[in-house]
């Protein structure tokens, strides 16, 4: 008789058989490296008749939402041995972990899918992109004047972790990023680090930075000869971006292109003499709102949006969530409570999260009936509410 699967963290000793698991899961051979680099706290499992039947890995960093900082987690991988799949388990896993969330004070989760249908089903929505870009190196500026830049030791970012913290709360969907996080950038420990540009003001403080990678690589369209300048992390002051860009300009005669991921619109876009920007990939990263209440109170709105509107949510994987809800926005605040009413409105939890970050307009989750029952002026105060730049992050995981 097969038992009630039991949720759990591992301990150190498992994390090379969970490491392995994961591995499986994906099809991919790099089981030590990516052992490496974990550590046993991350991974929840699934285990059944003593054996494990889904592994996930996690990570908790807060998101920044127009200024303000959220508690918030990352799945970061999540696989089914091949021989326990189509049984449920990784909806389990996951559902296991939301009521863990829940129970911690985080109110939002993320990850990045493959299997986009699937976790839909647990309620997680299309909440961000994250988009890549190119450029020859010839179309860049050729003078970082008046900045200057700089070539960092590997030991010596302390000026570009301090810059990123006074940057990130403008990054709508921005992580707050651990020093464990740092290193996926700078490439720690692999046989070819990152190499790290810093951009300074007269004063030497600093303004921008850049982690790269130099590679073989294939422009777009193809060139017969061309070397892919990988950027795997920069940021800058607004205004700054010609700076980091002159600092690749000379590679151009080389065949050199640059290639990074960053919003849209990119501000690199007004930092080119000509139109020479090329978007040329766009994936999108899911959210999912674990405590409803506390996710709309937790980020702030734009002042002047005063009103109510009053929904009805079915969460089966979160059911704390689920229930009448009247939403009081005022003051840049929202605040969520119970209502004993029955309100013509209902909302799907996809629906919320992706409202939540400003991703999709109201109108067009109606459309697509993850919001339902709402009249013209509900639709148009939640879109005045929830208008604001694009949700992005940097990271892809």
């Amino acid at each position: 008789m097969t038992m009630e699967p039991t949720y759990r963290g591992i301990e150190e000793a498992e994390r090379e058989q969970a490491a392995a698991l994961m591995m499986l899961g994906f099809g991919h051979p790099h089981r030590a490296d990516y052992a490496r680099r974990t550590v046993a706290e991350e991974f929840r499992v699934l285990e059944a008749d003593g054996e494990i039947v889904s592994v996930l890995r996690q990570a908790r960093l807060a998101q920044w939402w127009l200024g303000r900082a959220l508690p918030s987690a990352q799945v970061l991988q999540l696989a089914t041995p091949p021989e326990h799949r189509a049984r449920g388990y990784g909806a389990v896993l996951l559902g296991r972990l939301m009521a863990e969330l829940y129970d911690d004070g985080v109110p939002t989760v993320t990850l990045r899918p493959s299997t986009a249908a699937f976790y839909r089903t647990v309620g997680f929505e299309f909440a961000g992109s994250w988009s890549v870009y190119q450029v020859r190196c010839e179309h860049l500026p050729r003078s970082a004047a008046p900045w200057r830049v700089r070539r960092l030791a590997p030991d010596g970012l302390e000026p570009v972790l301090g810059l990123y913290e006074r940057l990130v709360p403008a990054r709508h969907g921005g992580l707050a990023r651990d020093r464990r996080w740092w290193r996926r950038f700078t490439r720690e420990g692999l046989p070819e680090p990152a190499t790290c540009f810093l951009l300074e003001a007269e004063d030497s403080s600093p303004v921008g930075w850049m982690l790269v990678a130099f590679e073989p690589g294939m422009a777009v369209p193809p060139e017969p000869f061309s070397n892919r300048i990988e950027v795997l992390d920069w940021g800058c002051v607004p205004g700054a971006e010609r700076g980091l860009l002159a600092a690749l300009a000379g590679w151009g005669p080389l065949g050199g292109y640059v290639q990074w991921s960053g919003p849209d619109p990119d501000p690199v876009l007004f930092a080119l003499d000509d139109e020479h920007l090329s978007m040329i990939a766009r994936y999108h990263w899911m959210l999912r709102l674990v405590d409803l209440a506390a996710a709309f109170a937790g980020r702030p709105y734009p002042a002047g949006v005063d009103g109510e509107v009053s929904f009805t949510v079915q969460d089966t994987a979160c059911p704390w969530n689920a229930g009448h809800w009247r939403m009081v926005l005022g003051g840049g605040k929202a605040e969520l409570d119970r209502t004993g009413s029955v309100p013509a409105g209902r909302a799907d939890p996809r629906g919320l999260a992706a409202l939540f970050t400003g991703f999709a307009d109201p109108e067009v989750l109606a459309a697509a009936g993850m919001l339902d029952g709402f009249g013209g002026a509900e639709l148009g105060l939640l879109r005045a509410a929830f208008a604001g730049p694009r949700p992005w992050t940097a990271e892809f995981y």
